[in-house]
């Protein structure tokens, strides 16, 4: 499991979604892509980089959430690291799931 290590002391059984969107602009930005009952949504409606705003995935449990910076700089820009998001997630679901 490649969890982060706070990830791995989470309630992880009380995970409901998972967002990504920017920091700084999360209301006009967040999208799910990741639901309980969904599974993985993928990343196709995404905001992937900004100048100033950060990418990061929020994690919502049923009472409460936490959120992580999942981002590189790249030049003058924050680019969303498409392959830990998914890493997180799949490794989100083995851990719910099991084996």
């Amino acid at each position: 499991m490649d969890l982060p290590a706070l990830l791995s002391t989470c309630p992880l059984a009380d995970l409901t979604r998972i967002d990504v969107g920017l920091e700084g602009d999360w209301n006009s930005t967040a999208q799910p892509v990741w639901t309980r009952e969904g599974g993985w949504l993928g990343l196709a409606d995404v905001a992937r980089a900004h100048d100033r705003f950060r990418p990061s995935l929020e994690l919502y449990f049923t009472d409460g959430w936490i959120g992580l910076h999942c981002f590189r700089r790249k030049g003058s820009m924050n680019v969303l690291d498409e392959a830990r998001v998914e890493r997180i997630v799949r490794d989100v679901e083995s851990a719910i799931r099991g084996p």
